[in-house]
């Protein structure tokens, strides 16, 4: 089914390219036959202008370089067709020329584009860093202004007799201020990164937050930034991709710098680096491990018994920080043989702030939290196409529902429809009966998961992170077992579980019955304490983020010791990709995400 949608979705893109350029061809067309009237192919252009500016989307309002270039041939037969439909219409010369112009400007795009990239290169937070320069800022414009000269000489009829000579002067005015100022640009570009390598040595950091992943992942160093915060070292998150460089700066109050070539990667190398974090399996983390002076950590975004937690490319990290002795054995349970001294229990300092009740009352508030489908078939443990069943259930249990769904769930269409389809249903049940069930943006943005956690009783979820950090609170929860087959093997593969009352989305009644157990005589508290300790460790409650902390700062002082003996900042080269991994490959984006 996954796999389906998205080549439905990549379908349905190519599908709308092709409509828009399509409508801008009969656009043309139409306007170089006198017997169709200049009206109709002026409407037929501008609704072309409309489904260029529909698909471009976003892009045209976020301050990058994302457009430039895009729908290149259906915006240069835009322009032509702009450019005759002009000719039709009092003097000629202005508007066939201005078309011309802008045909040209569309044309150069893509090499405007590559230009000013270095120059835009995404930082933010660093002391002394120099701003994007004015020239950069304003060449996003250039896509804006092609389309609008377009929109004019379409218009031109219903508009003052001199709307072609503006169109002709806006043209030529742009292109030749974007041209002259591409010229300036190696200039521009050498010099911030000059001020950029400035400002990050000034920094002097101690601490690297490596970062990569395809769009949407920021959730995964947000998983880490509260506690990032508390380390006591100088600390940079260096994100390889520029895009989620500015989606993660709005996660972190850290410095941000985006590196997306080696190059960029070689230079933010400095001998005061001593550990090096990793929240993710991506596939670019190999580029990073080559460099052998400092101490690489691998973290995670989440601990869970789903395969992205005894991932085999976790080997060639220095170091593998693990919340308990379950982080540890679920490798060598799945055959991933890594060393001993490679791990080191720290806990999971994001539970930090998870009441633990003394004792636990009547359960009247019921979280729902399923994870998302996977980028794989075997990789689906999401209980969101049984969600309905689960509400209902919990409804019918006389329950007030929080509802949080993965963030990647509403980017996926029959997701965002299963998800829909619940927040309806709570609508309506709040609508007939006062409970305040709690969705939407309230549940997702205005809450925390560990307010979700906190304000309810009884959590019920399916195989993720979210019920390792739940066993926290030491409340019961229900486990969904979505997949088919024996439950002593699903135990043995999720041991988890054996926390949790099982419901088995294939088995009628089982969901209303473990739902039942759960706010019933709850015979499970003693295995959860148990459990408790083997996946979160055996730390004591007051100051449990101390053992992270720690052992990162632990690492640090190490590295000074290691550097003022000699040791440490000499001149070892990095080692290619493949032998830092081990592998001839680095893992795929999808080993990157739980």
């Amino acid at each position: 089914m996954n796999a389906f949608l998205t080549r439905l979705r990549r379908a349905s893109g190519k599908l709308r390219t092709l409509l828009v350029a399509g409508l801008s061809s009969v656009a043309l067309v139409l306007s170089v036959i006198p017997a169709v009237p200049r009206t109709i192919a002026a409407i037929v252009l501008l609704v072309a202008v409309a489904a260029v500016v529909s698909r471009l989307g976003k892009r045209m309002l976020r301050p990058g370089l994302g457009a430039l270039g895009a729908f290149g041939a259906a915006r240069v037969i835009l322009a032509a067709t702009a450019a005759a439909l002009a000719a039709r219409v009092g003097e000629p010369w202005p508007g066939p020329v201005a078309g011309a112009v802008v045909a040209l400007a569309v044309t150069v795009e893509p090499a405007l584009a590559r230009a000013w990239r270095q120059t835009t290169r995404f930082v933010t937070g660093l002391p002394g860093t120099p701003a994007v320069p004015l020239g950069a800022r304003l060449v996003p414009w250039h896509v804006h202004v092609t389309l609008g000269v377009v929109v004019i000489l379409a218009a031109s009829p219903w508009l003052p007799p001199a709307s072609g000579v503006v169109a002709l002067v806006a043209a030529v005015t742009m292109l030749a201020t974007t041209g002259l100022s591409t010229l300036v640009t190696p200039r521009l570009r050498a010099a911030r990164t000059r001020g950029i390598l400035d400002a990050y040595a000034a920094y002097d950091p101690e601490v690297m937050v490596y970062f990569t992943g395809p769009r949407g992942t920021q959730y995964q160093l947000k998983a880490w930034s509260s506690v990032l915060d508390q380390i006591d070292a100088r600390i940079v998150v260096v994100v390889r991709e520029q895009a989620l460089a500015r989606a993660a700066a709005a996660t972190t109050d850290l410095p941000v710098v985006a590196a997306p070539s080696l190059a960029d990667l070689d230079a933010l190398q400095r001998p005061g680096l001593r550990v090096a974090l990793y929240v993710n399996n991506g596939a670019k983390n190999a580029h990073n491990v080559r460099y052998r002076d400092v101490t690489h950590v691998q973290l995670l975004h989440g601990d869970s018994d789903k395969p992205a937690s005894f991932n085999p490319v976790t080997a060639m990290f220095d170091k593998i920080f693990v919340a308990g002795q379950a982080g540890i054995d679920r490798y060598a349970a799945h055959g991933v043989h890594i060393p001993a001294e490679k791990f080191e229990i720290v806990g999971r300092p994001q539970v930090v702030g998870i009441d633990r009740p003394e004792i636990l009352g009547e359960v009247r508030d019921a979280l729902y939290a399923p994870t998302w489908t996977g980028f794989q078939a075997d990789a689906n443990y999401g209980s969101l196409p049984v969600g309905t069943t689960i509400v209902r259930a919990l409804l019918d249990a006389g329950l007030t529902v929080t509802f949080r769904p993965h963030p990647y769930s509403r980017g996926l269409a029959e997701s965002s429809r299963q998800i829909s389809e619940i927040e309806a249903m709570l609508a309506a049940d709040a609508a007939a009966t006062g409970r305040a069930h709690v969705f939407g943006q309230d549940a997702s943005s205005t809450m925390t998961l560990t307010d979700c956690f906190n304000a309810c009783q009884l959590l019920v979820t399916d195989v993720s992170s979210v019920p390792a950090d739940f066993l926290f609170s030491e409340k019961p929860f229900v486990i969904v077992k979505m997949q088919t087959g024996p439950v002593d093997a699903f135990l043995t593969e999720f041991p988890l579980a054996r926390a949790a009352y099982l419901a088995q989305a294939d088995v009628p009644g089982s969901l209303a019955a473990a739902v039942a157990d759960a706010t019933g005589t709850d015979t499970l508290a003693a295995t959860r304490r148990e459990l408790r300790t083997y996946y979160l460790g055996d730390l004591p409650y007051d100051g449990y983020e101390m053992a992270f902390l720690d052992g990162v700062g632990q690492l640090v002082a190490d590295g000074r010791a290691a550097a003022e003996a000699g040791h440490h900042g000499a001149a070892h080269p990095a080692l290619p990709a493949e032998a830092a991994t081990g592998r001839e490959e680095a893992p795929t984006p999808e080993e990157s995400l739980d």
